[in-house]
Formats: structure tokens, sequence, C-alpha cells
């Protein structure tokens, strides 16, 4: 399972995608000629997002006003239920080394909070800047807004299995050579030999517009090469339904949304896949297992489906399914649950 394979006709294809996209200059994204600056010029306090004050809270709207109603992880489609508890089941992961990471939700940063950090002096020099020695990431939190609005911007942050999320680590995204299966159906691949990790081709368009938002409002430097992987990952991947949607209500929160998404035509010269489904984890073609208590997960989603007010509670807090309780005061489905 964990062998490599040798590179496979899609590889070459996506890197013939990224070599022609570097040469055709009149289809790169255009934004603003202040958008990729020195990283030494920072935005001004005033014209930042209104991202969360602490990490703690940024994870909290992540999960309670971003995922409410679409408790699937980034990168592999897993189910997770209120408790932030992953089903590995629904997503045919199989854990690398870590089951209990694994098996638990954790906030990812698509741009690693480690690289853009070594944009800021806080993180280089903290003793110089916060006038003691301690770890760059604490000095940053306490002195550079800049840094904390960046590490807190729910743009940047997805839900992800926990084991992936740390063996990402802050590894640079790229192609890699072969078809590595670490994580059973998840095919997401990462080298550590070369600090490299490879997305599901799902996902690498919203990791693509999620790196140039990060660069775009923060002014984080992206290299040539990275921009030309970038771009042609978001003309082979366009927004769904579920990522719209999902601009939308950081947006709300925020007050700026993520106009890669929602210029993606004007920018890239594509239209945005808006007839798309959002994505949702595979179905296991194995039969659920029933719980203590005679349920299981299956295909149900509407309060019309359910049996009784404790199929119902099943189904919401062991299942994820936060339709059955549409005004979020943890009673679904109120006429069962009188």
């Amino acid at each position: 399972m964990n062998s490599a394979r040798p590179a496979s006709p899609r590889f070459f294809a996506l890197l013939l995608v990224v070599l022609i996209s570097g040469c055709d200059g009149a289809q790169k994204p255009q934004p603003p000629a202040q958008s990729t600056p020195p990283a030494t010029v920072a935005p001004a306090v005033g014209d930042l997002p209104r991202t969360a004050g602490s990490f703690s809270t940024a994870k909290k709207w992540l999960y309670d006003k971003i995922y409410y109603d679409h408790r699937v992880t980034f990168y592999c489609g897993c189910r997770y239920d209120i408790d932030r508890q992953v089903d590995l089941t629904s997503c045919g992961v199989v854990p690398r080394k870590n089951a209990d990471r694994a098996k638990r939700v954790e906030a990812e940063h698509v741009f690693p909070a480690h690289q853009f950090g070594n944009f800021r002096e806080c993180w280089r020099a903290p003793e110089k800047v916060c006038g003691e020695k301690m770890p760059g990431r604490k000095c940053c939190e306490k002195s550079d807004p800049v840094f904390v609005a960046a590490h807190n911007d729910l743009h940047n942050l997805y839900p992800a299995v926990g084991e992936i999320n740390g063996d990402r680590s802050n590894y640079n995204w790229g192609m890699i050579a072969g078809e590595r299966r670490n994580y059973g159906q998840c095919n997401i691949e990462v080298d550590p030999s070369i600090r490299r990790a490879e997305p599901p081709e799902g996902v690498m368009g919203d990791i693509a517009r999620t790196m140039f938002y990060m660069s775009d409002t923060y002014r984080f430097n992206l290299s040539r090469q990275d921009e030309q992987l970038y771009t042609a990952w978001s003309r082979m991947d366009p927004p769904d339904v579920w990522e719209i949607e999902r601009n939308r209500r950081i947006k709300a929160i925020q007050g700026r949304g993520n106009r890669f998404v929602e210029d993606y035509a004007a920018i890239f010269g594509k239209t945005a896949a808006a007839s798309a489904k959002p994505p949702v984890a595979p179905v296991s073609n194995a039969p659920a297992a029933p719980a203590a208590d005679g349920f299981s997960c299956g295909g149900k989603r509407y309060c019309r489906e359910m049996a009784s007010c404790e199929e119902a509670k099943f189904y919401l807090t062991q299942c994820g399914v936060g339709s059955l309780d549409r005004d979020k005061d943890g009673v679904p489905c109120e006429s069962l649950c009188r």
C-alpha cells in the first residue's frame, strides 16, 4: 500500500499544463500590482479582514459557522461528527501511523503559518521585536496584527484529518512523481525527503485560490514557479458550489471574500463550475455497523426520513447531519422532539 509506483500519465499531464501555463502570459491571473510586493511592505492594519482575535476562536467559527452543515474533511472527504471525530470508514482512509490523531479533525493552514511567519520580523528575530527570548510564533501572536490576521483567516483554514495535517507539516505544495498511497483511498501524497505535498486533484484549485488570496491580501510573495503551478491548478479545478458557498459564509463574517473565487472567470478566463455538486464523502459498499442503540449512519438527511426523536438525535450527534437542526438550538426535528 505504501510503495511508490512509476509516474502516472496524470502526473505528466499536470506537468504539461504547468509548463504551458508558464508560457501563456496572456492567460496568467492578473492581480493588482500591489498584490505581491516585497514581503517587508505590510498592509495597513485598517486594510486587514475582520478575522478572529485568537486561533481558538477562529477554529470555533470554522466548525460552527462555516462547516456546521457540511462536516466533510478537505483533502479526503471524510465525514466527521459534531464532536469532531472522523469516520474513517466513510472515506476509506487508513491511518499511516497515528490512529488516534487520524480520528480527529484539525484546522489545517493551506498556506502554512511557518511559511508566512518567515516573512515577518517577529518570527525571524523574536528577541529583538519582543524584547525577550521566545518562539517566533509566540512573539508574532503578541506583537504583529498582520500575522495574527493571517494566522486566523478563515479563508486559509480547512478541516482535515489530524494525522494528515501533521504529516503535511509546513511543506510546499507541488507535484510528486509516482502514486504513493500512504492513507488508503485518500489521494494525498506527502514526501518528507523533498518537503513537498501533492493534494488530490479535486482540491487543487481550492488550494491554488487560497494561496493566491493569502498572497494578495497579506502581501506574501509567491515564486514565479508557484504562480505558474497554482494558475494551472486553478484552471484545471474551477470553483464548485461548496467552495462558492464557503466563500460567501466567510465573507459575511470577515468582511472580505476571496476574489480569486468571486472573479474566477475574469481572472482565469474560464467559467466556474457553478452547477457542480458540493464534495461529499464516498460511500463504502459495506453496510455501516449499527451503534449500540440499534441506529447506524446511512443515507438519511431529512426529518421526514426519521422514525423517532431518538433516531434524529443519533443522526445529528453521531452522523453530523446538521440539516436536522435548522435553528441550531441542539434539538433536531422539532416535529418529533417536542
